[in-house]
């Protein structure tokens, strides 16, 4: 008995070491810093969130079944659209979380969506991501990223945006 004890309170301890020094510990709420991800574009080129350190960067999950977050995509982009080229302070990543690439490219012509700023995840990466940001097809949420890496808003609005471009 003491002997499995032992080996019990062994294993606790060695849980706790392992769990502290993870830094793979991320919450998707304001204050917290974002989950880490990359996607790669139609284009083949990746984008990764750690690269773009030192800009605002919005993530915006949607995908077509989510109404209101399809919506929110086109009002961002729209938003960003509007900005002089040369300010661009806010770096959109618009990730869709649909089955099918074919919907997702269908979406971004018929919105008239930036397809530059439009990504398409699915298979392991789509679950990945989902996971480490708690989305799923149904709820989608975006999230303001600030220049460290900190998550500073939750679905932000367009006023929103716009404060942190003053």
């Amino acid at each position: 008995m003491k002997k499995t004890m032992s080996i019990i309170a062994l294993f606790v301890v060695l849980l706790f070491t392992v769990s502290a020094g993870s830094d793979r510990a991320y919450k998707t709420e304001t204050g917290f810093n974002a989950p880490r991800f990359e996607v790669r574009a139609t284009d083949g080129n990746v984008v990764s969130l750690s690269e773009l350190k030192g800009r605002y960067v919005l993530v915006s999950f949607w995908s077509s079944t989510d109404a209101g977050s399809r919506i929110n995509t086109n009002l961002y982009d729209r938003f960003l659209k509007s900005m002089p080229s040369e300010e661009e302070q806010i770096c959109l990543l618009s990730v869709n979380l649909d089955r099918s690439e074919l919907l997702f490219r269908e979406i971004v012509r018929r919105d008239n969506l930036n397809a530059k700023s439009q990504f398409h995840v699915y298979g392991d990466q789509a679950s990945d991501m989902m996971r480490s940001y708690g989305q799923n097809t149904k709820d989608c949420q975006s999230y303001l990223i600030d220049p460290n890496g900190v998550i500073v808003a939750v679905n932000p609005d367009v006023d929103a945006l716009t404060r942190v471009l003053s």
